[in-house]
């Protein structure tokens, strides 16, 4: 265990390293979305203790061995979570006096912390809970759009994949295969062929496998779950090579979201699902980020 967390500090370092050194080749990109949000805190005097800490963040899901559809361990969650820390304590960015900078770094820091948690039964209905959490959560699902998220860097969605992974630690915590849309054929096959493709690493058999579970769906009638439903256009935009296309399928996703998700108690059933949904819209996104 002892030389598998130096692998992984040894990963950690050479992505930075790699990462810093683009950063250093040309200057970041200035955001699209207004600079009164500034999502990805490229502004303010301590924008570049936020940049060092995003690293880690995005680390989680982009080192070696890593993927927003696997579980990261533990260990790996820590070390980005104390690593992000001593960035932002360096430039004292968590201060009183920087209380409104970087409201989306501080988000996904709240997020990580709940993912690192040693009980993961505390994230069983952790949204409905905590109201102060929840709602700038589903401010950026419902309300910002999803590529100007992407752009900012921050990995909020495999931040959430992540707690949704950790439920699974949990016994009954994921939802039944009734509330998943599992009940019935078209996502009994859906499931079998979402996960050939992504075995296969194949965009063309993805975005197939979306379509497909839609069109019949559709066929018998099928009423039951929107979780099918979203996680099939997250396949199809995952799976989609064409920018503007796959941005068409992301914003009719977060409109299908709008729909599905109004309060904090059905933001915590989406996030109990055995769908890997979550890992498949940070995946789709991931062409948007910026450095």
């Amino acid at each position: 265990q002892q030389q598998q967390q130096q692998y992984q500090q040894q990963q950690y370092q050479q992505y930075q390293q790699q990462q810093l050194m683009q950063q250093q080749a040309q200057a970041p990109p200035a955001p699209e979305q207004d600079e009164a949000l500034d999502l990805a805190c490229f502004a303010g005097p301590r924008a570049e203790g936020w940049a060092r800490a995003k690293l880690y963040f995005r680390a989680i899901f982009e080192t070696e061995g890593t993927s927003p559809l696997q579980m990261p361990s533990r260990e790996l969650l820590v070390a980005a979570l104390d690593g992000a820390m001593r960035e932002l304590k360096a430039v004292e960015a968590l201060s009183p006096q920087a209380a409104d900078e970087c409201g989306l770094g501080k988000l996904c820091l709240q997020l990580l912390s709940f993912a690192t948690i040693e009980d993961p039964s505390a994230l069983v209905q952790m949204f409905a809970g905590l109201e102060q959490l929840a709602s700038p959560v589903m401010t950026m699902l419902l309300d910002v759009p999803w590529v100007a998220t992407a752009q900012a860097g921050w990995p909020i969605f495999g931040l959430l994949g992540t707690i949704n992974m950790r439920k699974g630690q949990v016994s009954g915590a994921l939802n039944t295969i009734e509330v998943d849309g599992l009940n019935d054929v078209p996502g009994q096959a859906f499931q079998a062929e979402l996960a050939a493709a992504l075995q296969a690493a194949d965009g063309g058999i993805l975005m197939q496998a979306g379509q497909n579970y839609l069109a019949r769906a559709e066929a018998v009638g099928s009423q039951g779950s929107a979780l099918a439903p979203l996680t099939a256009l997250a396949a199809q935009a995952l799976g989609n090579p064409q920018p503007q296309e796959k941005i068409a399928i992301l914003q009719a996703l977060q409109n299908a979201f709008k729909q599905v998700i109004g309060t904090a108690g059905e933001l915590d059933v989406a996030l109990s699902t055995n769908w890997p949904m979550w890992g498949l819209i940070q995946l789709a996104l991931e062409p948007f980020a910026a450095a």
